[in-house]
């Protein structure tokens, strides 16, 4: 027997439940990403940051010495720049004596500053949106700190600098992009 199309059909998909307009109100969506643009700022306390100085004119493999008697001291470093003269890095302030020690044992001119800050900027794919690195970096240099090293991720911009600095930027971000977190 054939299905007669004009017979009302019962059930959920009835014509007069899909085409009616009701006053239900949608759901609650749940946000899965985080939306573009800065949405978090963070300041880690408890690093230093050193500099190691080289001749300029000695063989570049001093540094790689200069690097094994850190590794040989169970020293672990973070943003690692180098320069024509030496390299520059970050490390735990809790390790800094044991680092002015190495240095100082191994006759490498050093300075090691203590009682910094990294400035963690937050925003989803960061690389991916045009000017969003140089604009953070603009407003925080705008706010009159120093950033002593950068370092970034796909999602986050590191900037070192001094305590005080970096509470000074964190305000100023966060008055200039009011839709952010602490």
């Amino acid at each position: 027997m054939a299905h007669d199309p004009t017979e009302h059909v019962s059930g959920p998909f009835r014509l007069e439940v899909t085409n009616t307009q009701t006053d239900i109100p949608a759901p609650d969506e749940t946000a899965f990403e985080k939306g573009r643009g800065l949405n978090q700022i963070e300041i880690r306390r408890g690093f230093a940051s050193a500099r190691v100085e080289l001749d300029a004119d000695a063989n570049p493999s001093t540094r790689l010495v200069a690097l094994k008697a850190l590794s040989k001291a169970a020293i672990s470093i973070d943003f690692l720049k180098f320069t024509h003269d030496g390299f520059s890095f970050v490390v735990a302030e809790s390790d800094s004596q044991r680092l002015i020690d190495c240095l100082t044992a191994n006759n490498y001119g050093h300075e090691v500053i203590t009682d910094r800050c990294v400035l963690m900027a937050h925003a989803v794919n960061m690389r991916d949106e045009e000017g969003m690195v140089s604009r953070i970096v603009s407003d925080v240099i705008a706010s009159g700190v120093s950033i002593e090293h950068m370092g970034e991720m796909h999602d986050r911009l590191l900037m070192l600098m001094s305590r005080e600095d970096a509470e000074h930027a964190v305000n100023r971000l966060r008055e200039l992009h009011p839709e952010v977190t602490a």
